[in-house]
């Protein structure tokens, strides 16, 4: 065999063009694990490679075995890389035989890569390899997501596999590639935001009660039960979540956070647990993953859980104590891992007592409740973090505010504050941005129009009776008391109501009313 400098080597040793370059290279290979090379091997190998012609030319059975010796090189090269694809890879003969299988696929299908080599995959599992078909259609499929339930394991996956045909058309063999879904969940979450930004060091406070709601926090984050945080509209439920989440041991997962209140009704099942292909009109074609599939390992956070519809609890309820969901439209259930986090502005208690919430809901995600006080309980909270707020807004704005007079802060500290921290937060932001002075001394924006202390109070102590209701509350309750009016009896009821039956009866539907009438 003539070897030139400069030409391609023919046969099997052609991407080498030039001894010299590919010489260097060999140098400065990688080890490769499990590569069965000696270190005197290898430099026979360079040695080869780099001899002048006249020696290449003396000595063919050497330049054979260092043929060998690149060829098993890059073979094994090629092993390692594909092992150390983060998918699982199969490439599958007629008949479903499989040629060769990486380490993700042995371990996501629980089979060894090595003993597989050459048998039937339908041997090696306990379901029915979906890959069958595509050696009679020659129709491949690119990212179809696949949910297995076997005795030995469940599968959630993402799947593709590509038909190679020879050249009369014929499929000849079929290469499979799968991914976990949890890994494109994390992915999706980390480009989509989903990931709580607070921590503890973020609650600003220094009062008895602050600190004491602080305290109960994190020891609830060291553990993994259902937490229920209770407080009014605005004292930083969320940002206490967050805290949590980041505290705990899914601080690396999704944080996914949920306002119950503007979900809509018709679409709130499908956001929670997502819907199976063509489940309803408007449905996607590949159906969709819910809230809870997505936060797989990480925190679900349930703001106002109080505006679920009744029978979107039961189902909560369900996800709760089995720790599964079942999409819309669907008969299978899928295995999730996450802590759920509730919160609501309401009394809970009272609502069970009402049979406005569920009282089996309540106790599960009552585990651990965790009551943050209103800001009015906090008093020496205010002067700090009134401090907090304008060196963050006055940093933001460019402006050399540096606080308020001792006048103004006696006013800020003596008001009720109804809407808590947020409430103090927004008035500072609008105080810095309309002040031109280094220290504010105007407040009197602060109460002009507002209620005073002793009102808000008896506000807060009357409770629901006294505030203004959606229209869609103000009708759930007309037609409760009309049900208890007339004894559940649905003929009088529509008459009293104005309204036929069948409008009845779905009116009590989308607002989750159960009828209870009485032996008699």
């Amino acid at each position: 065999m003539r070897v030139d400098r400069g030409r391609p080597i023919s046969g099997r040793l052609s991407p080498f063009t030039d001894p010299r370059v590919h010489g260097e290279a060999l140098k400065n290979l990688t080890p490769v694990k499990n590569v069965n090379v000696t270190f005197s091997s290898t430099c026979h190998l360079h040695r080869c490679i780099n001899s002048p012609k006249s020696l290449l030319d003396k000595a063919p059975r050497d330049c054979h075995s260092t043929r060998l010796l690149i060829d098993s090189i890059l073979i094994e090269e090629q092993k390692a890389i594909i092992d150390h694809i983060g998918d699982g890879l199969m490439v599958l003969a007629r008949g479903g035989i499989v040629r060769h299988a990486n380490t993700v696929a042995g371990r996501i299908l629980g089979i060894d890569p090595v003993k597989a080599i050459g048998r039937p995959l339908e041997e090696l599992i306990d379901f029915e390899p979906i890959i069958g078909p595509i050696f009679s259609t020659g129709m491949g499929n690119v990212d179809r997501e696949l949910i297995i339930d076997s005795p030995a394991r469940h599968l959630h996956l993402l799947d593709t596999a590509i038909p190679i045909t020879n050249a009369c058309g014929r499929v000849v063999s079929v290469v499979n590639t799968f991914r976990e879904f949890k890994r494109i969940r994390k992915i999706v979450g980390k480009y989509a935001g989903n990931h709580a930004r607070y921590t503890f060091e973020n609650i600003v406070g220094k009062s008895a009660g602050l600190l004491d709601a602080v305290a109960s926090a994190r020891k609830a984050a060291r553990g993994s039960a259902n937490l229920l945080l209770s407080g009014e509209s605005g004292v930083g439920k969320e940002m206490f979540a967050q805290a949590i989440h980041n505290d705990s041991e899914r601080q690396g997962h999704l944080f996914i956070a949920i306002n119950c209140a503007a979900l809509p009704h018709d679409l709130i099942e499908s956001e929670l647990f997502g819907h199976a292909p063509g489940s309803f009109t408007g449905a996607t074609r590949e159906g969709q993953p819910g809230k809870f599939e997505s936060a797989d390992g990480g925190t679900v956070f349930l703001d106002e859980i109080s505006k679920l519809p009744l029978d979107v609890q039961a189902k909560l309820l369900r996800v709760l104590q089995e720790r599964e969901v079942t999409r819309l439209g669907d008969t299978r259930g899928i295995q999730i891992d996450v802590r759920i986090i509730c919160a609501s502005n309401r009394d809970l208690q009272a609502m069970v007592r009402e049979n406005a919430f569920r009282a089996d809901l309540y106790y599960r995600c009552n585990v651990i409740d965790i009551a943050i006080p209103p800001l009015r309980q906090r008093q020496d909270d205010i002067p700090v973090l009134t401090s907090f707020f304008v060196a963050k807004y006055a940093a933001l704005l460019r402006k050399n505010i540096y606080g308020f007079t001792p006048s103004a802060m006696q006013q800020m500290s003596g008001y009720v504050w109804p809407g808590n921290v947020r409430e103090l937060e927004n008035f500072i932001e609008r105080m810095i941005n309309l002040s031109e002075d280094a220290t504010i001394s105007d407040v009197s924006s602060l109460s002009r129009g507002m209620p005073t202390p002793d009102a808000v109070v008896d506000g807060v102590r009357e409770g629901a009776s006294s505030q203004v209701v959606s229209l869609a509350e103000a009708e759930r309750r007309a037609i409760e008391e009309a049900l208890r009016s007339c004894a559940f009896n649905m003929t009088r009821c529509a008459a009293v109501l104005a309204v036929s039956k069948p409008a009845l009866y779905a009116k009590l539907k989308r607002h989750g009313i159960h009828l209870r009438r009485t032996l008699q």
